[in-house]
């Protein structure tokens, strides 16, 4: 959204530049920034104005989707939670660990052609606030390592929930679950998360392996993960939830040769969506939300398939 008025009560300027208001008082005599004000909208409409400013390329979360179905590639992504890491902060469920940090910038410079990275799809216009915060607090470190050459993928791909219509989901849906169908999975979780338990997320693959990882700061274990990871057998998919541990591991398991998928909230946001609902909503037994994972107050599951699956527990 863009607007520029002027308050005639008060003689103040307001300009609204997507989300961003701003609000001053301009002199009289000051005629020729009235007329750069009131020019601006249409000086930011012409493709010119934006010819010297570097955006990264992101697919939208359709086409990140389309094109994770006609490869074999692997996905790594990061969001704002990797973000803050690499900016030196601790996130809610992840202390801050420099190794971490260093290995999430080298991500976002990845050349395998086997790797899709992802990215939040936020760099150019951004209408949420917080987000809009953690880019202006961190887009200048981030964009030393960005490769402007190549292009990333939206890391809402695994988070959707808001469609045109309920056929548009439905039909989302069946291609991401097209992913596993007939393939033996490994999922990589925290504990507490239970990817697919009580939906039909999972139902096409034809066995489901788990390993359940510390619900916070599992970069702690991550030697320990990763050599359980490497026993597998190549041809399994690894489906991965599991914060930032989870953008790293899928790196190194691509390196290694199997396909791994860093699929954060698809299971979150799939339960969002047969419900109806645009936001996260709590679902009985699993942990949904970040001050959960923080509280480390893990629900019993009393699912017989979802405990037989178990194949290690690295938690402590």
């Amino acid at each position: 959204m863009f607007y520029i008025k002027k308050t005639p009560s008060t003689g103040r300027y307001e300009i609204n530049l997507f989300g961003l208001k701003m609000k001053f008082r301009i002199h009289d005599k000051d005629e020729k920034l009235k007329n750069k004000i009131a020019n601006m909208y249409y000086e930011l409409a012409d493709p010119r104005t934006l010819a010297s400013i570097k955006l990264p390329r992101v697919l939208n979360a359709h086409d990140a989707l389309y094109t994770l179905t006609s490869c074999e590639k692997s996905m790594a992504r990061c969001g704002d939670g990797e973000f803050k890491l690499i900016m030196g902060e601790n996130i809610s469920f992840q202390k801050y660990d420099p190794v971490l940090a260093e290995r999430l910038k080298n991500i976002l410079t990845n050349k395998n052609e086997n790797m899709l990275v992802g990215l939040p799809d936020v760099f150019g216009y951004c209408n949420h606030d917080y987000l809009r915060k953690v880019l202006v607090q961190s887009r200048d470190t981030l964009y030393k390592y960005f490769d402007f050459s190549k292009s990333y993928i939206d890391t809402n791909v695994t988070r959707q929930m808001i469609f045109v219509n309920e056929q548009q989901g439905n039909d989302y849906y069946a291609r991401m679950k097209s992913l596993w169908h007939d393939k033996e999975v490994v999922i990589v979780e925290g504990a507490g998360s239970r990817l697919g338990v009580g939906n039909d997320l999972f139902d096409g693959a034809t066995s489901i392996h788990r390993i359940i990882c510390p619900i916070k700061d599992a970069f702690s274990k991550y030697d320990e993960i990763l050599v359980e990871c490497l026993r597998q057998p190549k041809h399994k998919l690894f489906i991965i939830a599991l914060g930032p541990t989870a953008t790293v591991l899928a790196e190194d398991l691509c390196n290694e040769g199997y396909r791994a998928l860093d699929i954060g909230h698809l299971d979150t946001a799939y339960e969002a969506f047969l419900r109806k609902s645009n936001v996260f909503v709590h679902v009985e037994g699993k942990i949904v939300f970040n001050e959960e994972r923080k509280e480390n107050k893990i629900p019993e599951c009393k699912d017989e398939n979802y405990n037989k699956q178990i194949i290690k527990m690295l938690v402590d």
